[in-house]
């Protein structure tokens, strides 16, 4: 029984992910201050996804050689 031959392949994928942060806070700065060091309550509102390529694909490489 051969041994399989294994590559790798890198994929990219580019997904947007729309995120909502709620802040309690007695004013704007101090909301602002909480929201930039990552504090308050977030939630995922939306996201969207399926811009993907594949970036290092060995077959491609193989052919080039052959040629």
């Amino acid at each position: 029984m051969s041994k399989r031959k294994f590559k790798e392949y890198l994929f990219s994928n580019t997904i947007t992910i729309t995120e909502e942060t709620a802040v309690t806070a007695e004013s704007y700065e101090e909301a602002e201050d909480i929201f930039l060091a990552g504090g308050g309550d977030t939630e995922e509102v939306d996201s969207n996804g399926g811009d993907w390529e594949c970036i290092a694909n060995p077959d491609e490489w193989e052919e080039e050689e052959d040629e």
